[in-house]
């Protein structure tokens, strides 16, 4: 070989150990260190949390064995550490910069006293008391306080909401007067409701704000410790090796009721009172908040959402006053916007869509007693009564929803302790009773055999329907009154995921060995009502916080 060539190879070998040099320092810019208790000893499986205030971002990772954690791959900034395990804490490190190729080094030492546990509740509420559209919807009418605008709240708030519901809200009189307002919007899209008079809308607010203040009967409180829901217990197995990346939107108070992953593995989310769509972009954790086309009323209610196969669009309601469907490209950022026809109930919000195989799209509309279908092709749509909350008189709050493996639609009757199945052929709707008392169910998707899952939220329960033979199935999670709220089956395999709105844990169920493994969240009260798995990366695992103002994912680590 001459010199000319030596010269050449041994340059080309410099090259590749310089860039596979440069890949390494990239893939592991972060933190890294040992988690100790107060003798010094090594503690494995301990909580390390890393906060970077100024982009709003938190991640956590467990400790290994001899007490080591790595949190790889942050984004540059100033990062807070603080370890967590059993009944202690460490004190919140000095910020520590994290730059491109770079690892910092933080030694953390439990030896700080943690906060007490906190209860496993419905955020802002004590345990047992169930909260949103279910408190109370099966329970008997409550004796409403006395005032001339008692017969207004039976009469006119009654028709779309449980009585229930609104003798258990607490807020003040501006948030009564801007509620008072959509109802009035609502109403026009009603084909027989009547709308208020303008001195019969001011009774109302009056009675509301005297009655259902904000501050009345204790109700609010202070924040909780963010680390008091975390266990006492050190993670072992399966939960030694996860992450979670956390995101807290720039306006909390907007209400990220509901999340869809697209093909690239981003989260979305739709602003219940914020009235943007949100995305988080998966690879540079930057968020980006995208405005609907603009129409007769400015008051914008997102809610439901869900990804189209394929993900390259998503489809989305906005069930406020404009009462409207969005189908958004991703691709091309454009909006295709269907109007609803007016309805027997003008409210036709709901906050679970689903895609059906033959391209219908299909929204629960929870205080309208309705499903309801829409055909993109010849833009119509169907509306379907469910029979048990006609017969009732109320609402049936028709809630989460799934599509099985024949291609039948099955709906959660949140407020009748009942399943329904809509034949998409024939419009047939049945109903089943569900097997457990009080189960008060929320959220449903499908598995990958075309299955039914169902979060019994009340009960702290899971639920497979076995979409052939109909058996209905209860499994326990390991924590009790867990609030199991929304579940999501893995496509590609036949492990089943769950979120634990009560205890800020997300689950995961293995029905071939029994197993459930819980992944706790970093952050006390995260309202995780919704979760969707990213179809190409099924170990990574979104959820949204509605009242929290978060959205996030946990991902399942490779194992060394």
């Amino acid at each position: 070989m001459s010199r000319h060539w030596g010269l050449k190879i041994a340059a080309l070998m410099a090259a590749v150990v310089i860039c596979t040099q440069v890949m390494w320092a990239q893939n592991t810019s972060g933190v890294q260190g040992v988690v100790k208790n107060s003798s010094g000893t090594p503690v494995s499986g301990a909580f390390v949390k890393l906060k970077n205030e100024e982009r709003r971002l938190t991640f956590m990772v467990i400790s290994q064995a001899q007490g080591r954690y790595t949190a790889s791959n942050l984004p540059p900034g100033k990062y807070v550490v603080q370890g967590i395990g059993g009944d202690m804490q460490s004190e919140m490190s000095l910020p520590v910069d994290v730059s491109a190729g770079r690892q910092a080094t933080v030694e953390l030492s439990l030896t700080v006293q943690r906060a007490p546990s906190l209860p496993g509740a419905w955020p802002g509420r004590q345990p047992g008391e169930q909260g949103g559209e279910a408190a109370g919807a099966s329970a008997a009418a409550p004796n409403l306080p006395d005032g001339a605008g008692k017969q207004i709240v039976l009469t006119k708030c009654g028709a779309c909401h449980g009585i229930q519901q609104i003798a258990n809200a607490r807020q003040d009189r501006g948030r009564w007067e801007r509620t008072i307002a959509d109802m009035r919007l609502y109403i026009q899209g009603s084909n027989l409701a009547k709308d208020l008079t303008n001195d019969d809308a001011k009774v109302l607010l009056d009675y509301l704000a005297t009655n259902m203040s904000a501050n009345r009967g204790g109700r609010e409180k202070a924040k909780p410790d963010p680390n008091s829901r975390l266990p006492r217990t050190l993670m072992t197995g399966d939960q030694l090796r996860y992450r979670v990346v956390e995101f807290l939107l720039p306006n909390p108070e907007t209400e990220p009721h509901e999340i869809a992953v697209d093909a690239q593995g981003n989260g979305w989310i739709t602003q219940r009172t914020g009235g943007k769509l949100g995305r988080l972009d998966v690879q540079t954790l930057e968020y980006k908040e995208f405005d609907p086309p603009q129409a007769a009323t400015k008051t914008v209610r997102l809610n439901g959402i869900v990804s189209a196969p394929g993900g390259g669009q998503l489809w989305f309601v906005d069930g406020g006053p404009n009462r409207r469907w969005f189908n958004y490209d991703i691709k091309t950022g454009q909006f295709a916007t269907y109007t609803l026809p007016k309805l027997k109930n003008g409210n036709a919000s709901g906050n679970t869509m689903r895609v059906h195989p033959n391209g219908t799209v299909w929204l629960n509309s929870i205080a309208a007693n309705q499903v309801i279908r829409l055909n993109p092709t010849t833009e119509q749509f169907s509306v379907f009564d469910v029979p048990a909350g006609v017969k009732a008189g109320r609402t049936a709050n028709p809630y989460g929803m799934a599509i099985d493996g024949s291609g039948k639609i099955w709906f959660v009757e949140n407020a009748m302790n009942q399943m329904g199945r809509i034949d998409p052929v024939t419009g047939k709707i049945d109903e089943f009773e569900v097997p457990v008392k009080n189960a008060v169910a929320r959220k449903a998707g499908m598995d990958s055999e075309g299955n039914v899952w169902v979060g019994l939220h009340g009960a702290g329960k899971l639920m497979k329907i076995d979409y052939k033979t109909l058996k209905m199935t209860v499994y326990s999670p390991p924590t009790e009154d867990a609030g199991v709220y929304s579940v999501q089956g893995d496509p590609k395999s036949k492990l089943v995921w769950f979120s634990e709105q009560h205890v800020d844990k997300i689950a995961r169920f293995d029905p071939e060995t029994g197993t459930f493994t819980e992944f706790p969240l970093p952050n006390a009260e995260s309202d995780h009502r919704r979760i969707d798995i990213d179809p190409n990366h099924p170990s990574r695992i979104w959820w949204t916080g509605n009242t929290s103002g978060r959205i996030g994912y946990i991902e399942l680590l490779d194992k060394n």
